[in-house]
C-alpha cells in the first residue's frame, strides 16, 4: 500500500498505521475500501461523536433514539412516529437532479426500514445568490429532483425552507426529512437475532453509480473536481422504490423478516457491518451472488451506492415465502450470505476471501477525534444609525429579497396532498398530516438561522430550536422531539470546529428545556468549495402532535374586523441581526452586536399561553414572528381579500425579530377574556391593530395593497426565471 493510494481513500497515514498495527498484516484493496467507507466522517462521525454523546436523546415517549435507521416516538394507542433528516449536499451540487432525488429516496428507506409507512417529507434547501446562472441551474435541478422522486413514489411534501445567501454559491445544501407512522408492536430493527440466519439482498441491481459517495461527502472540493466526482453521485428510480417499500412492508407485516438495513452510504459494506456490530455477530457474504447491472469487481460491489437496495436477515424456513412475495412486487431477491458467530466481516469472491476483518476494528476502533476549537471573542456593543431609514424603503427591501417572498414556485412542484391526509400544506408555520383513519395529527417543521449561529453559535442554536418550536406552537401542535442535520464547513479550522461544538451545546440546552430529545440526525462537514466555507447551518427538524385535528390553528387571517395582538418580546434594533442585514444597515459579520440571551423559560411560558388559548378556541389564527419581524409575519397571514391596519410607536419595530414572538388574531368579543388570561399568566402582549379588507395601513399611512401582494406572491418566479 503506497501513501498516495491510502490518501486517495480518505484515510490519514496515522489512521492507516493504526489499522496495520491491529491486523499485523497487509490489507487487500477491498479491505482498504472498507476502511475508506467506514472511517470517514459521513459514516463514523469521528469529529463530532464526542460532542453528539452529550445531547439528550431519551424521555418517556422515546421508543428508539439515535443509532437506528430512524428515531421513533410514542404517540399513544399503539401509534409510533418514525422520523429523521439527512443531507445530500455534495451530490446535489455536482448533479442537482439526481443528488436531491436520491436524498429523498434514501431518507424514505430509513423510515420504512423501521416498519413505518412514510406519511410526509420536508426539506431544507439553501443556495447562493440568484444572480448567477449556476445558482439558477442548481435551484431548478434540486427542486425538480425533490419533486420528481416524492411525486412518483406518492409521499406528500408538507413543508420546509428555501433560502439564498452568498456563502452557498459553490456549496448548496439539500437536507431531506421524512416522517412515518408505525404500530409500536411492529417496529423493526437492524439487529440480527439468530446465528445461521440468511442474509438476503432485496431491490435494484448493483451498478457503478455512487462508488466512493460516502467518502466524497466527507471531503472539501473545488469547482475543478466536479467532473471527477460526478460518478460518485447515485441515480435513483422512484418507481422501484415504491415497489421496494410495499414489498418490504408486506414482508414485515407477515413476520417473515428478522432484521433489515438500508443499503445507504457505503452500500453493502456499511449495512452488513452495522448489522454485525449491533447484533454482536459476524457476517459471511458471497459477492458473486449480488445481483449486478453490469460486470463489477469485488471492490466496486462493496463500495457501490446504487439506490433502492435493502439487506435483510431471514430464517431459512422463510426463504421460499419471502421469494414469492418479492416476485409479486417484481423485486430482485437473492440469498447472499449468513449470520455467523465469528464477530468477523467476511466477503468472498471467486472462491476466495477478499475481506476478513474483525467487526471491532471497523466499528469500535474507528477514530474519535478531539479537535482543537476556538470560542468566538466577545463582541463590543455598537449603536447603528436608523435615523435615515424610511418605512417605504424597509418594505421594498423585503419585497426585493428572495428570502421574504412567497415560495409557491418551489412547493407547487411537490405533491403535498397525495394520500389524502394533509391538513396543512407547505407555506405555513408547519406542515401537518393526520394519522390515517384517526383524529390525531402530526406537525413538522425545519429551521435554521445561519447568521445568528455565525454571530454566537451557542445562543444562535437556542434561537434556532426556539423558532422550530414556535412554528409548531403557532399551529397548536405540542412539540415532542427533534431530528437534526448539522451542516458545517471544515472542522480542521478551529473556528469552524468551535461553531460545531458550541452549536451542539446550545442544542442540548434548548432540547432539555423544551423536553424535546434528539432521536435521530446527521452530520455533514467539509461544506466548502474553493476554500469558501458556508455559514454554520445546523438545521432543526421538529415533530409534534395534537390528538384532535379540529383544534389546529390556521396561519391565515379569518375575518375582517378581528383584532391583532402581539405576544413575546421584541429584540432591540441594535441586536436584531436580520433587521440589520436585510435592511442593509450592515453586512460585515464583525460589526454585528452579540445576540441577546434567549430566555427559554419565557419561551415556554408564552408557548403554553398560546396552546391554552388555542384549546379554548380563542385564537382565530396565529403565526410566529421570525426573520422580517411582525411585518413579514402579517404578510404571510394574508388570505383572500384580507389585509391589516396597525399602529406602533416606531415603524422600525415592525421589522425586528422577537423572542417568544407570535401574531394572534382574535374576535373583538373575546378581547377582554384573552387579555385577562394573558395578564393573569404574566404574559406580555400588545394590541396593534385589526384585520381589514384589501388594505395595508401602518400608523395611518396607506400602502398599495395590490402592488405589495402581487410582488410578494409573484416576484419569486419572475426573479429566478
Amino acid at each position: 500500500m503506497n501513501e498516495d493510494l491510502i490518501l486517495q481513500h480518505g484515510l490519514t497515514l496515522d489512521e492507516f498505521k493504526v489499522i496495520r498495527k491491529y491486523l499485523n498484516r497487509d490489507l487487500s484493496i477491498e479491505e482498504l475500501g472498507i476502511f475508506s467507507a467506514m472511517w470517514n466522517e459521513h459514516c463514523c462521525y469521528k469529529t463530532s461523536k464526542k460532542w453528539l454523546k452529550k445531547l439528550p436523546t431519551d424521555n418517556e415517549i422515546v421508543i428508539q433514539g439515535p443509532g437506528e435507521n430512524a428515531g421513533v416516538i410514542d404517540l399513544q394507542d399503539n401509534d409510533g412516529i418514525a422520523f429523521k433528516i439527512e443531507s445530500h449536499n455534495h451530490p446535489s451540487y455536482i448533479e442537482p437532479f439526481n443528488g436531491s432525488a436520491t436524498g429523498v429516496g434514501g431518507i424514505l428507506r430509513d423510515i420504512f426500514t423501521m416498519g413505518a409507512r412514510p406519511i410526509a417529507t420536508l426539506d431544507s434547501i439553501r443556495f447562493g445568490l440568484i444572480e448567477t446562472e449556476k445558482t439558477k441551474y442548481l435551484l431548478n435541478g434540486v427542486v425538480n429532483g425533490i419533486g420528481h422522486y416524492g411525486n412518483c413514489i406518492g409521499i406528500p411534501n408538507i413543508g420546509g425552507e428555501c433560502e439564498f445567501e452568498s456563502t452557498y454559491d459553490f456549496n448548496n445544501l439539500v437536507n431531506a426529512m421524512a416522517v412515518g407512522h408505525v404500530q409500536k408492536d411492529k417496529i423493526f430493527y437492524s439487529k440480527p437475532k439468530s446465528i445461521g440466519g440468511l442474509i438476503v439482498y432485496i431491490g435494484s441491481k448493483t451498478g457503478k453509480d455512487g462508488i466512493h459517495g460516502a467518502s466524497m461527502a466527507s471531503d472539501v472540493f473545488s469547482e475543478e473536481d466536479e467532473d471527477e466526482k460526478r460518478p460518485s453521485v447515485q441515480v435513483g428510480d422512484p418507481f422501484m422504490e415504491k415497489l421496494l417499500m410495499e414489498g418490504c412492508l408486506e414482508l414485515m407485516s407477515s413476520g417473515l423478516i428478522e432484521s433489515m438495513q438500508d443499503m445507504g452510504a457505503a452500500g453493502i459494506t456499511s449495512s452488513s457491518v452495522e448489522m454485525a456490530s449491533k447484533g454482536n455477530v459476524g457476517v459471511c457474504i458471497n459477492l458473486d451472488k449480488v445481483p449486478l447491472r453490469q460486470p463489477l469487481s469485488a471492490y466496486e460491489i462493496l463500495l457501490s451506492e446504487s439506490q433502492e437496495r435493502m439487506l435483510a436477515v431471514i430464517d431459512k424456513k422463510n426463504n421460499h415465502k419471502v421469494r414469492e412475495i418479492l416476485q409479486k412486487w417484481q423485486i430482485d431477491y437473492e440469498v447472499i450470505g449468513e449470520i455467523t458467530d465469528t464477530k468477523r466481516v467476511v466477503f468472498e469472491s471467486n472462491n476466495k476471501k477478499v475481506v476478513d476483518l474483525p467487526v471491532e476494528i471497523i466499528v469500535d476502533d474507528a477514530p474519535e477525534y478531539d479537535r482543537e476549537f476556538y470560542i468566538p471573542r466577545k463582541r463590543k456593543n455598537k449603536d447603528f444609525d436608523f435615523s435615515k431609514i424610511k418605512l417605504e424603503d424597509m418594505i421594498n427591501n423585503l419585497l426585493t429579497n428572495l428570502n421574504y417572498l412567497d415560495k409557491s414556485w418551489v412547493f407547487d412542484q411537490y405533491d403535498s396532498t397525495v394520500m389524502g391526509d394533509t391538513i396543512r400544506e407547505p407555506g405555513q408555520s408547519s406542515g401537518i398530516v393526520k394519522i390515517h383513519g384517526t383524529q390525531k395529527v402530526i406537525g413538522a417543521s425545519t429551521d435554521c438561522n445561519p447568521l445568528y449561529i455565525r454571530i454566537n453559535p451557542y445562543e444562535g442554536m437556542k434561537y434556532t430550536v426556539a423558532e422550530s418550536y414556535r412554528n409548531l406552537i403557532a399551529c397548536n401542535i405540542n412539540p415532542l422531539a427533534i431530528t437534526n442535520n448539522l451542516n458545517f464547513a471544515s472542522p480542521l479550522d478551529p473556528n469552524i470546529m468551535g461553531e460545531l461544538v458550541l452549536s451542539i451545546h446550545g442544542l442540548k440546552t434548548a432540547a432539555i428545556k423544551f423536553n424535546t430529545p434528539i432521536v435521530s440526525g446527521n452530520v455533514s462537514l467539509y461544506n466548502q468549495t474553493n476554500e469558501i466555507p458556508i455559514k454554520p447551518t445546523p438545521v432543526i427538524g421538529m415533530v409534534g402532535s395534537n390528538m384532535d385535528l379540529n383544534k389546529i390553528n390556521t396561519n391565515k387571517f379569518c375575518e375582517i374586523g378581528n383584532k391583532i395582538l402581539i405576544l413575546g418580546k421584541q429584540l432591540t434594533k441594535n441586536f436584531s441581526p436580520y433587521l440589520l442585514q436585510d435592511q442593509k444597515i450592515t453586512f460585515n459579520i464583525c460589526e454585528f452586536n452579540d445576540l441577546e440571551v434567549l430566555d427559554l423559560d419565557f419561551e415556554k411560558k408564552i408557548a403554553n399561553c398560546v396552546l391554552e388559548l388555542s384549546d379554548l378556541k380563542c385564537i382565530m389564527s396565529c403565526n410566529d414572528i421570525s426573520r422580517g419581524g411582525i411585518f413579514s409575519a402579517l404578510l404571510k397571514m394574508q388570505y383572500k381579500d384580507m389585509g391589516f391596519k396597525v399602529k406602533v410607536p416606531d415603524p422600525i419595530d415592525l421589522f425586528c425579530e422577537y423572542s417568544a414572538g407570535y401574531v394572534i388574531e382574535i374576535r373583538s368579543k373575546d378581547f377582554e377574556e384573552v387579555t385577562s388570561f394573558l395578564t393573569k399568566k404574566g404574559a406580555e402582549y400588545l394590541e396593534i391593530g385589526e384585520v381589514i379588507k384589501e388594505g395595508i395601513e401602518i400608523n395611518s399611512k396607506k400602502f398599495d395593497y395590490f402592488d405589495i401582494m402581487n410582488k410578494y406572491r409573484n416576484d419569486f418566479e419572475k426573479i429566478i426565471s
